[in-house]
């Protein structure tokens, strides 16, 4: 695989290279005993969005002392509502398109849940999708500082968004000066992007797309 041409900059063909490498990546791995972190990850080459789906594990309990005596009370004919509330997993989808203007990807996310219990607010983004460590450093100016709610370019919804605006710079401190291809800069991007909102990669998977690129 060849380096990327204009680093930090990524072309829109070298974006569709990684995405496609790291979905053939994880469809490799499905079938092995690895547990996946991720549940499901898909890319859609019409729209250049690379979609990244996985139980959303921070949750507004990890933030906050529970008090038992903020739970209601609770009777038999409860037990049905229960059981539906205890059965519903949200779910977060990371959604990473490509920006012609910035030519960076670009991090939208947000929750499906059966039970609405995740609004596209700023309360949300902060008691129950950022880490509690993370808290403080995205309210900070900064790269990630930038978290916002807008329209999401495809699905025409409200979702959260990482303004790309210093994508650029921070790639660059990244690199080094370092010379990679278009999958690990996608790599390092998500790492630098994604890990303080839920989204990270497994080593496995990382392994896995260096072996069939190594074979292709």
């Amino acid at each position: 695989m060849k380096p990327v041409a204009s680093p930090p900059h990524l072309s829109a063909s070298e974006f569709h290279t990684a995405c496609t490498t790291l979905v053939d990546s994880f469809n490799a791995l499905r079938d092995t005993s690895t547990k996946q972190r991720w549940l499901d990850i898909s890319f859609d080459p019409d729209e250049n969005n690379l979609r990244i789906s996985k139980e959303l594990t921070v949750t507004r309990t990890s933030h906050q002392e529970h008090d038992p005596h903020d739970d209601p009370e609770i009777d038999d004919d409860d037990d049905e509502r229960i059981t539906s509330t205890a059965n519903s997993t949200p779910l977060i989808h990371y959604d990473v398109l490509f920006s012609p203007s910035y030519s960076v990807p670009v991090l939208y996310f947000y929750v499906s849940d059966t039970l609405h219990r995740y609004p596209p607010t700023m309360d949300t983004l902060y008691l129950d999708i950022i880490a509690r460590e993370y808290v403080d450093q995205t309210k900070d100016a900064g790269v990630l500082g930038g978290i916002t709610v807008t329209d999401h370019p495809v699905l025409n919804q409200p979702v959260f968004f990482i303004h790309p605006c210093r994508t650029a710079e921070v790639m660059e401190a990244s690199l080094g000066g370092r010379e990679i291809p278009s999958f690990e800069y996608l790599l390092m991007w998500i790492g630098a992007m994604g890990k303080t909102v839920g989204l990270d990669v497994q080593i496995e998977l990382v392994l896995m797309a260096k072996e069939l690129i190594e074979n292709t």
